[in-house]
């Protein structure tokens, strides 16, 4: 081995502690890799939920009676006899689809055996005017639903207190949980809100979004998480050490000896 070749292999590794990256680094290195776990965890959570749903809408329609003897009802197909109250549908808010505003009509629903309950039609596309608001076709007497049980798993956003009129005609609300709307209509409802299904009588634009994130998309943050963290670990390295030195005296190194040889 020639002396010029002795001095570029012997370069030796060596730390060059950097304190203030290395801080920077112990802060935020468990920050992303909690992140990226948290991330999947979320995505196992609702393929779960994907799942448990997938089950649910193809299994029979069962009666309110029978929902009550399940623990979870959320996205159980149920059927119901009744009658919807035409006289004021409520309009829940800020609801786009197509890219376009518009609203999910829900009507107060009178079922055969007494029990209120909330019926969520489906989605209604609104005008350019906010005054003129979009109207609710009416489904005159007794009839037959079929659609799942829903309700809210978080306290809805609301950009101010809904306002409620007394007289009829259609109304805008913000916040739709059966709780809320029992207080202002002053009649019991049951504690769940039923999505019909397509081609239920009254359905208008129906199909809702299980989730709002898929799993794959909390798995393709996940991956970035894990991809800043690995990041921080090799600019750590390299700012506190001679890696890049030590790694291009390697490379000259050997080069120098197939070149010799």
């Amino acid at each position: 081995m020639s002396q010029q070749t002795q001095q570029q292999s012997s370069v030796s590794f060596q730390w060059q502690w950097n304190w203030k990256l290395l801080l920077f680094a112990a802060f935020f290195l468990p920050v992303t890799v909690n992140l990226a776990l948290w991330q999947l965890e979320r995505a196992a959570e609702k393929e779960q939920l994907v799942e448990s749903n997938r089950q649910r809408a193809s299994a029979q329609p069962v009666s309110l009676q029978e929902a009550e003897q399940q623990q979870d009802r959320q996205y159980l197909r149920v059927r119901v006899r009744g009658e919807y109250d035409n006289r004021s549908p409520l309009l829940l808010d800020n609801r786009v689809r197509h890219g376009r505003p518009g609203f999910e009509v829900i009507s107060p629903f009178k079922a055969e055996n007494g029990q209120w309950l909330l019926v969520n039609r489906g989605w209604l596309l609104g005008n350019a005017d906010r005054s003129q608001l979009p109207p609710v076709p009416d489904e005159q007497g007794v009839v037959a639903l079929t659609g799942y049980l829903y309700r809210s798993p978080g306290e809805q956003l609301m950009l101010g207190e809904d306002r409620w009129a007394v007289e009829a005609g259609a109304k805008i609300i913000q916040n739709a949980s059966p709780e809320k709307v029992a207080e202002k209509l002053s009649i019991p409802l049951y504690d769940y809100s039923l999505r019909l299904d397509e081609h239920t009588p009254g359905a208008l634009e129906t199909g809702w979004e299980v989730v709002n994130l898929t799993p794959g998309k909390h798995i393709g943050y996940a991956v970035q998480w894990a991809a800043l963290a690995i990041a921080l670990v090799v600019l750590s390295l390299f700012a506190n050490s001679n890696l890049g030195a030590w790694i291009k005296s390697r490379r000259r190194a050997e080069q120098t000896t197939k070149e010799e040889g």
